[in-house]
């Protein structure tokens, strides 16, 4: 066991030992503002920009489609924190040149750390991946409070220039696609158009519209070619037979009119055998130009959207960013939490200063009273002589004591005046 062993008995060991544990105090709480005042401070300024919806309803553009605003900002995010820009933002604000051994890619790393830019979404809809951000907040965390509020203020305007360029680069490409895409399907309709003509001259008499006409003028054929085939046969038998001259003109001119009969009826028997593989090729034609007026149809309704769309834009009446709040120069660092780490400091400084006088008692176990007599050798002291000490020793004990306790109240003083007004 130690020599320690109530409270009491610490109490006499800190009166012995006040100049040790006063001193590791003093010096603990000098160290600490010394270590505390050679950090270097952290100015942070931010900016709020506002995403206003668009003015039009979406039904009047058409816009009811396309790519989430969560994914557009992200994007946009990325195209503000590429190695470029910030390069740029470097070069024209002199950032970082206070350690010549920084690389240009050290400094970009430094600013990237230093720079958030944060969506502020509704929590309620925080798990829906379509969900839109109401706002942007861009914070920037620099030694400069001047500096930190120029560099805020020229990635707002960065971000505000580059959405501007993004969504009207993005209505002009669009507009350019659906106007080139409504040449082409225009050009291809006109095309198949005309080929649908070709096919209905070269094929009339077998279109499905002509089919009708060609049954019933087969019928009348095979009836006139059924009636000379009787005439012809009763011409041969002999009971119309006047003179031989007049007979021999009458059949030849009834067996030529019977061939022509038989070859119109095979042209029109051929015009009808060929007529499902003709409305099939027809029918074909007729879909695809259908499908291609549908698509025509489609694409000059987007076309016509895309004009709206790429007004709104011109007109700044579309989805757009405005700064709602500024960038301010900032009064106090926000790190590092100087008084926090002072209080540390002080704490530390105490439980050492605890710890040393502890440790002394241990290593120097001296019984300097009837109980730790008792506790040690299990005996009780029959006589106790007591200290009789002189009155200049006494007053030199005294004045120790004094001045290591008035010490260590200014440096406590000293330490959190400092610490309350300016650490931040």
């Amino acid at each position: 066991m130690g020599p320690i062993q109530s409270f009491s008995e610490f109490i006499s060991a800190l009166r012995r030992r006040v100049a040790t544990w006063s001193s590791i105090i003093i010096v603990g709480v000098f160290i600490t503002l010394l270590y505390t005042y050679s950090l270097p401070r952290l100015y942070e300024s931010t900016a709020v920009i506002q995403i206003v919806n668009s003015q039009i309803s979406s039904k009047i553009t058409g816009n009811t489609a396309g790519t989430p605003l969560k994914q557009q900002f992200q994007k946009l995010e990325q195209r503000i924190m590429a190695r470029d820009n910030l390069i740029a933002v470097i070069n024209k604000n002199n950032l970082f040149n206070k350690d010549a051994s920084l690389t240009i890619a050290d400094k970009v790393n430094l600013l990237r750390m230093a720079t958030e830019i944060t969506q502020i979404i509704d929590p309620s809809e925080a798990w829906s991946p379509t969900a839109a951000p109401s706002a942007l907040t861009v914070s920037v965390r620099l030694d400069d409070p001047e500096l930190v509020t120029r560099v805020t203020q020229g990635f707002v305007d960065a971000i505000l220039f580059q959405n501007t360029q993004i969504r009207l680069k993005r209505t002009q490409q669009t507009l350019a696609f659906f106007v080139t895409e409504e040449t082409r399907i225009g050009d291809t309709i006109a095309l198949l158009d005309a080929k649908i003509s070709l096919f209905k001259e070269a094929n009339f008499a077998s279109l499905p519209s002509a089919i009708p006409a060609q049954l019933t003028l087969l019928v009348n054929l095979e009836n006139a070619a059924l009636e000379i085939g009787t005439q012809i046969a009763a011409l041969k038998s002999g009971k119309a037979k006047s003179r031989i001259t007049e007979f021999d003109q009458q059949l030849l001119l009834m067996e030529s009119q019977a061939l022509k009969l038989a070859d119109r009826i095979v042209v029109v028997r051929q015009h009808i055998a060929a007529a499902p593989k003709i409305e099939k090729e027809f029918n074909g034609l007729t879909r695809k130009l259908e499908q291609l007026e549908t698509q025509y149809t489609a694409i000059t309704q987007s076309r016509s959207n895309a004009e709206i769309e790429q007004m709104l834009e011109t007109g700044r009446q579309s989805n757009s960013l405005s700064v709602l709040e500024k960038p301010i120069v900032p009064d106090w660092p926000v790190s590092p939490n100087r008084k926090k780490i002072a209080v540390a400091g002080g704490m530390l400084s105490l439980i050492l200063a605890a710890a040393v006088c502890f440790l002394l008692e241990i290593l120097n176990p001296v019984i300097r009273n009837t109980s730790q007599l008792e506790r040690q050798l299990q005996m009780t002291p029959v006589v106790t002589i007591p200290v009789i000490k002189s009155v200049k020793p006494h007053t030199r004990s005294h004045l120790l004591l004094t001045t290591s306790l008035l010490s260590f109240t200014f440096s406590i003083w000293a330490f959190l005046k400092v610490a309350g007004k300016s650490m931040g």
